[in-house]
């Protein structure tokens, strides 16, 4: 597996247990989080599971390790550890987003908080297909967000400001409050991030 199918699969899990809540997605997730964290493995079948799914995950008596070389490994120690940061902090009794826009955003500025940037497109991916309505081009500008700092956390400066310019234009029909997010501040924010690479909060 490549970086890429790994961080698919990640994401994958994770958005598919924030939409429907799905015990399985979970127990994949913490079998791989439980290699670099103090977390008890799933049941042996979820482990068989995800070494079929994601073959650098090797079991051996009852608990994964990785066989690949250190960058991989380093890649996915990372990612699960903002992975367990994240579920660590999301309440056990969630409601789980389905097809709610203003669930979705409010589970996608926790992600963002989290610096799980590219799981913001995939979460948000989703209903932005499905909404031709007013709230579309809002949606898409917030993917555009989390797509953005997805880029400059890989070094990619033009297309963090290429793409927070985007989100900018997306946004230029909204104002006062949509879902939850003060849309006026954001564009303020979008303005500074563009200029001084800040953070921004939605």
């Amino acid at each position: 597996m490549d970086f890429f199918e790994i961080r698919n699969w990640f994401a994958h899990n994770l958005c598919d247990y924030l939409r429907e809540k799905e015990e399985k997605e979970l127990k994949k997730l913490l079998s791989v989080i439980s290699i670099f964290e103090d977390v008890e493995p799933p049941e042996e079948s979820v482990l068989k599971e995800v070494s079929e799914e994601a073959p650098i995950f090797k079991l051996e008596g009852g608990k994964f390790t990785i066989s690949e070389d250190p960058f991989t490994v380093d890649y996915v120690r990372e990612k699960t550890e903002k992975y367990w940061e994240f579920l660590k902090e999301l309440s056990e009794n969630f409601e789980p987003v389905g097809e709610d826009l203003k669930k979705n955003v409010e589970i996608a500025r926790e992600l963002f908080k989290k610096g799980l940037y590219f799981e913001v497109h995939e979460i948000l991916e989703e209903v932005w297909m499905g909404e031709f309505g007013e709230y579309r081009d809002f949606l898409q500008a917030l993917i555009q967000i989390g797509v953005a700092y997805y880029h400059r956390e890989n070094y990619n400066e033009r297309g963090f400001k290429l793409l927070l310019e985007n989100a900018l234009e997306l946004l230029s029909c909204y104002n006062g409050e949509v879902l939850g997010v003060k849309v006026d501040k954001l564009k303020e924010d979008i303005k500074r991030a563009k200029e001084e690479g800040t953070l921004i909060e939605f």
